[in-house]
């Protein structure tokens, strides 16, 4: 009785244990990405650009970043966009970018804010990157800033201009005054 007692407590002893370090040795979330080159990842983006981080705004769980977009190899993007991404790189998300920094993004969406995760090919926009890139998109083109509006004319008021006199009558004022004070000063040096 006293050999069954000890064996059932000694399994279980191990079955907490190991249940102990499985639950402890396997991650509650982690981004796991098929693997693909970046033929696979430029074809299943919808737009591939270069651009410059300028801001970022933090929710919950995302970082929606402001960029500048510079260059285009895949896809229509305004010059100045936005791309939101999970904060943590366990979810597939780039994580905080720094402002000041271009990166090249293979992102998905119609229109801004466009997704990009770690598993679609988006990172720092170094020699190797811009290379690959460019050996499957091509050159690409570069994005310019918009022209500026046009000037508009606005009709201040409906009423007719004043004449020339009429302008004219301040200037004429004044010489006159002028020409008095001088006639007033020429007979005071006299006497």
């Amino acid at each position: 009785m006293l050999l069954m007692t000890v064996a059932r407590l000694a399994i279980a002893a191990l079955l907490a244990v190991s249940g102990l370090v499985l639950a402890t040795a396997a991650p509650a979330f982690a981004c796991k990405c098929q693997v693909a080159d970046i033929e696979q990842q430029s074809n299943d983006a919808d737009a591939v650009f270069m651009a410059e981080v300028r801001g970022v705004t933090e929710t919950d769980r995302t970082f929606e970043y402001a960029v500048l977009a510079t260059h285009t190899f895949k896809g229509t993007v305004e010059r100045d966009t936005a791309i939101v991404t999970n904060q943590d790189a366990q979810a597939c998300g780039l994580g905080e970018l720094k402002n000041g920094t271009d990166y090249v993004f293979l992102v998905t969406g119609d229109t801004p804010p466009y997704t990009a995760s770690s598993c679609g090919g988006s990172g720092p926009a170094n020699d190797k990157r811009l290379s690959e890139v460019e050996a499957v998109l091509g050159a690409g083109t570069e994005i310019l800033e918009p022209p500026p509006p046009a000037p508009t004319m606005t009709k201040v008021e409906d009423a007719a201009p004043p004449s020339v006199a009429r302008l004219a009558a301040p200037g004429g004022a004044l010489v006159l005054i002028g020409f008095l004070g001088l006639l007033v000063v020429g007979r005071l040096a006299r006497t």
